[in-house]
C-alpha cells in the first residue's frame, strides 16, 4: 500500500498568506480519512475518550487549540493510538500523519504571537520570605513555624496566594521577632542573657517527668526551640546524673541545630549530680536545642540487680550568651547612622533601607506616612531604636513587601501590553535566579534604566548565575521539578528494608541538587542530566549504592564507571520517590518519566481502576509484569499503561531504595510502536532522543521563572525555545533565552 508523500501533503495545505492560513480548514482527504477510519469511533460524538474530539479539532482547523494538535501528534508518534484492541494503523500512513502534523504544528505556532501573559500579585513563598528577611536584616527566622505550607500550582510553590487576616496576623508576629533581633535596645547592649530552659523542655521517647528532673528509662530526647538573639558564643550548662549499669557510663548528646553536637558523660550516681559545660559558636535565629540519651542498656537477666538497667536524668539546662554581649547589628548601624533627633535619624535611615524592602523607589509622601506610622506605634519620647523597631514591623507587614506586584497605569485597558519597568524586571530576575530580593547592584542598574537593554540583561544574568546565591535556583527548581522536595517524608518500610537509614533520604536529595547545580554552574550540556559518568556522593550513599572507595561525610564528585551509570534516572532520590514504600512500581516510574521528563502526562486513571496487591496480599504471588498484564485487560487502562509500563519496566534494574540489582532482572519494555527499551541505558537513550524532554525542561523552567501557570499563549515561546535546544545546549543557554522572552519582560493588562 502506498500513500501520498508527506512533503507533497504539507505543501498542498500550507497557506499562501497568514490570513488564508487562519481562515480555512487546510486538511486534505489523505489526512482526514485515516483519522476518521481509526480514531473517530472513540474521539468524536457524545462519548469521548480522553476528552479529545477529533471531529471538532479538524472542523476548527487553524483556529484550533495548539495543545490539542500537540496531543494528537504525541499519541501518533509514540504509537499509543490507535490502541491495541483497534485495527492497526499502516506504518506508512502513521509516518505521513506524524510528518504532516509536526510540520503543520510548527507552521501554525510560527503564526501565533507570543503572548506575555498576566502575572497577578503574589505573595512571597515561605522560603522566599525567609531568604529576603535574612538578606535585608541579617536575621534568620524560622517562618515555617509561623506560616502554613505554600500551595503548589503547576508543580511549584512560588505562585503565591491571597493575604488572609490570619496570614497578616502571623506576618505581624514575624515582623516583631525580626525587629527585636535586628535592633538591640541600649539597655540590652553588652548584657549576656541567661536562659533557664529546663522547664520548657519537651520530652519524647522513653522519658517521664519526676519531680524537678526528666528521667530517661530508654532512648529518648528532651528538646526546646530557642531564639538565639545574635551570632556569638553561648555556654550550655547541663546538670544531671546516671543510674549506671553495664560497662559504659551514662551518656547524653547535646544537639544545637543540626550541626553542633557534643557527647556528655555522667558517671555520677543518683545521689550526686554532675555538671557539664559546653560552649558553641551559634548563628542568630531559632534553633532546636536537645538532649538525647544515647546509650541505653537493659539486661533483665543479669544476676546483679544493679547491673540490669542503665538510666539517666537531666535536672537543669542553662543557656547563657552571647558571651561577647549584645551589640548593635549591622542593619541597625546602617539604619541609624548620623546625628539628630530620634525622628530625624529614623526618617533619614528609612530613606536608605525602605526602597530595598519594597523593591522600588519610595516617594517623599509615602516615606513620611511610614515615619508617622512608626511614631504612632511607639511610646512618646521613644529612642531611635524603638522607633526603628516599629518602622521595621510596619515595612514587613506592608503589602508592598510581602507581595510581588506589578502596578498598571489607569490609562491602560484590559488586553493592552506594557513593558515592565526596570525595578519590576529586577525583582523578577532576582527571585528567579536567587529566590530573594534584588541586591544593591541590581537596584542601581534599575535606577539607571539599564535592565531594559537586552545586552545588559544577559550580562547581569550571567553575573547572577556565577554568584553562589544561584544555588537556590538549583535546589528549589530541581527538587520541585523532579518531585523530590518532600523526599524525607517517604521513608521506606523498615520491615522490608531493615538496613535503610533515614539519613540516606537527605543524602539522596543532596546528590541530585549538587548534580543539577554542577551542570548549571559549570555550563555543562543538558544531555548530562540524562546520561553522565559522574555523580555527587558521600561515603554513606556510596556504600548504599555499592560503589566502593568513597568515604567521608561530605558529598564529592565521583566518577561512575559501573553498569549503574549516571544521570537523573539512576539517582536514589528519583527512584525512591517513584516507588511505593514496599516495592518498585513500573506504573509510578513510567508516569514520573512521562510527566516530568517528557511533558506527556497520561490522563487520570478511570474510576475503579484499582491498585496492584501489596506484598503478602492475594494476587501478589504473580510477577509484577503478570499483575500489570491482568490490569491492562481493562480496555480503559490498556492504552496509557502500554507506554507507561514499558518505560517503568526499563527502570526495574533499580530496587525501591535505589540500589542496582545484579543478575536476572525483568527490565525490558516494549513501546506501542514496537520499540524495545533495554534497561536504564536504553531508557536514557530513548528520552534523550525525544523532543518531549527539551519541551518538558523548557516548560517547567519557564513556569518557575514566570511564577505562574502557562497557557496557550505561551505555546509559541515553548515551541521556539525547545526547538532551539540542542544536545550540547546548556541550562544557562535556556535561562538566557527565557529572560529575553516577552513573557518575562512584559505583561498583559488583565
Amino acid at each position: 500500500m502506498t500513500s501520498t508523500p508527506w512533503f507533497l501533503l504539507i505543501f498542498s495545505v500550507l497557506p499562501l498568506s497568514d490570513d488564508e492560513g487562519r481562515s480555512r480548514n487546510p486538511f486534505p482527504k489523505a489526512i482526514i480519512e485515516p483519522l476518521q477510519n481509526h480514531c473517530f469511533r472513540c474521539h468524536s460524538g457524545e462519548k469521548l475518550k480522553g476528552g479529545l474530539d477529533l471531529s471538532e479539532i479538524i472542523e476548527s482547523g487553524s483556529d484550533g487549540d495548539p495543545a490539542d494538535w500537540q496531543t494528537l501528534l504525541n499519541v501518533l508518534r509514540s504509537g499509543e493510538m490507535p490502541p491495541a484492541d483497534e485495527p492497526e494503523l499502516n506504518p506508512v500512513i502513521r509516518h505521513d500523519l506524524v510528518s504532516f502534523l509536526d510540520t503543520w504544528n510548527r507552521h501554525q505556532l510560527s503564526l501565533l504571537p507570543e503572548s506575555p501573559g498576566s502575572v497577578p500579585p503574589r505573595r512571597l513563598s515561605r522560603t522566599e520570605l525567609k531568604r529576603t528577611i535574612k538578606d535585608l536584616t541579617g536575621v534568620e527566622i524560622d517562618v515555617h513555624r509561623h506560616l502554613p505550607a505554600d500551595a503548589s500550582s503547576s508543580g511549584f510553590d512560588n505562585q503565591g496566594g491571597h493575604l488572609s487576616p490570619g496570614f497578616i496576623e502571623q506576618l505581624f508576629r514575624i515582623g516583631e521577632e525580626v525587629a527585636h533581633a535586628a535592633v538591640i535596645s541600649p539597655e540590652d547592649e553588652g548584657t549576656p542573657k541567661n536562659i533557664f530552659a529546663s522547664e520548657n523542655l519537651e520530652a519524647t521517647g522513653g522519658t517521664r517527668n519526676v519531680g524537678d528532673h526528666i528521667y530517661f528509662f530508654s532512648r529518648g530526647s528532651a528538646s526546646t526551640e530557642f531564639p538565639f538573639p545574635a551570632r556569638g558564643t553561648y555556654r550550655f550548662t547541663v546538670r544531671g546524673w546516671g543510674k549506671q549499669a553495664g560497662p559504659d557510663p551514662v551518656a547524653f548528646r547535646l544537639n544545637v541545630g543540626s550541626e553542633l553536637k557534643k557527647s556528655l558523660i555522667f558517671p555520677e550516681s543518683r545521689n550526686e549530680s554532675g555538671e557539664r559545660i559546653v560552649e558553641f559558636r551559634v548563628p542568630q535565629g531559632l534553633r532546636s536545642v536537645s538532649l538525647t540519651f544515647i546509650n541505653d542498656y537493659f539486661q533483665p537477666d543479669d544476676p546483679d540487680p544493679d547491673q540490669r538497667d542503665r538510666n539517666g536524668a537531666i535536672q537543669q539546662l542553662i543557656i547563657e550568651g552571647p558571651l561577647e554581649g549584645l551589640k548593635p547589628t549591622p542593619f541597625q548601624k546602617f539604619a541609624l547612622k548620623g546625628g539628630g533627633s530620634p525622628r530625624q535619624k529614623l526618617k533619614r535611615g528609612m530613606a536608605r533601607w525602605l526602597p530595598r524592602f519594597w523593591r522600588q523607589p519610595v516617594s517623599n509622601d509615602r516615606l513620611q506616612q511610614m515615619v508617622d506610622l512608626a511614631l504612632v506605634a511607639s511610646a512618646p519620647d521613644s529612642p531611635a531604636e524603638e522607633l526603628l523597631r516599629s518602622a521595621l514591623i510596619a515595612a514587613i507587614v506592608s503589602p508592598r513587601f510581602i507581595l510581588r506586584t506589578e502596578a498598571d497605569s489607569a490609562s491602560l485597558e484590559s488586553g493592552d501590553v506594557r513593558e515592565l519597568d526596570n525595578y519590576e524586571l529586577a525583582t523578577r530576575l532576582s527571585y528567579f535566579l536567587w529566590g530573594t530580593c534584588p541586591d544593591d547592584a541590581l537596584l542601581d542598574l534599575a535606577k539607571k534604566g539599564k535592565l531594559s537593554q537586552s545586552s545588559t540583561l544577559i550580562q547581569i544574568t550571567r553575573r547572577m548565575l556565577a554568584d553562589p546565591r544561584s544555588k537556590v535556583l538549583a535546589r528549589d527548581f530541581s527538587t520541585q521539578w523532579l518531585r523530590i522536595r518532600d523526599l524525607q517524608e517517604r521513608e521506606p518500610d523498615r520491615k522490608i528494608f531493615p538496613g535503610f537509614r533515614a539519613v540516606l533520604l537527605q543524602d539522596m536529595q543532596k546528590e541530585t541538587v549538587l548534580f543539577f547545580d554542577h551542570i548549571l554552574r559549570e555550563d555543562r550540556p543538558i544531555r548530562e542530566l540524562l546520561d553522565a559518568d559522574y555523580s555527587f556522593l558521600n561515603g554513606r550513599l556510596a556504600r548504599h549504592y555499592d560503589l566502593p572507595g568513597h568515604r567521608g561525610e561530605s558529598h564529592q564528585k565521583v566518577q561512575i564507571n559501573t553498569p549503574r551509570g549516571g544521570g537523573l534516572i539512576s539517582h536514589g532520590s528519583v527512584l525512591l520517590a517513584s516507588s511505593t514504600s514496599q516495592r518498585t512500581s513500573p506504573v509510578l516510574r513510567g508516569k514520573w518519566v512521562l510527566e516530568v521528563l517528557l511533558d506527556d502526562a497520561p490522563p487520570p486513571a478511570p474510576p475503579g481502576a484499582g491498585n496492584l496487591p501489596a506484598p503478602g496480599e492475594s494476587g501478589s504471588d504473580l510477577s509484577l509484569r503478570e499483575q500489570l498484564e491482568v490490569h491492562r485487560r481493562n480496555p480503559e487502562c490498556a492504552t496509557c499503561h502500554s507506554r507507561m509500563d514499558a518505560i517503568g519496566f526499563s527502570m526495574e534494574r533499580f530496587d525501591a531504595v535505589g540500589r542496582f540489582r545484579e543478575g536476572i532482572v525483568d527490565d525490558q519494555g516494549e513501546l506501542p510502536d514496537g520499540t524495545l527499551i533495554d534497561g536504564p541505558r536504553g531508557l536514557r537513550q530513548r528520552v534523550e532522543k525525544e523532543t518531549g524532554f527539551r519541551r518538558s525542561l523548557t516548560t517547567h523552567l519557564m513556569t518557575y521563572a514566570l511564577g505562574r501557570s502557562l497557557d496557550s499563549g505561551d505555546i509559541p515561546a515553548i515551541s521556539r525555545l525547545s526547538r532551539n535546544l540542542k544536545p550540547e545546549s546548556t541550562l544557562q543557554d535556556l535561562i538566557e533565552a527565557i529572560v529575553l522572552l516577552d513573557a518575562f519582560r512584559k505583561r498583559e493588562i488583565p
